[in-house]
């Protein structure tokens, strides 16, 4: 009996099962390709969204004034 991993044994299977593995190879490959492309971009649109609204978060803050300042309420 042989294992479910190891190569078959004629010509034309070792041919089949050599294309077999190669185009496994070349569609997990696409797949890492594909998805690390998404993360990345997914962790770009995030970063400079995230960046984005602190920064004008930050511009949009009033100057101190004279005014006491407001404790503000716990929720």
């Amino acid at each position: 009996m042989r294992s479910a991993l190891s190569a078959p044994a004629g010509d034309g299977d070792r041919e089949l099962f050599s294309r077999t593995i190669r185009t496994v190879a070349a569609l997990v490959g696409a797949c890492v390709l594909f998805v690390g492309l998404l993360s990345i971009t997914a962790v770009v649109v995030t970063s400079r969204a995230v960046s984005g609204s602190s920064l004008s978060a930050a511009s949009e803050t009033p100057l101190p004034s004279s005014a006491p300042a407001k404790k503000p309420l716990s929720i």
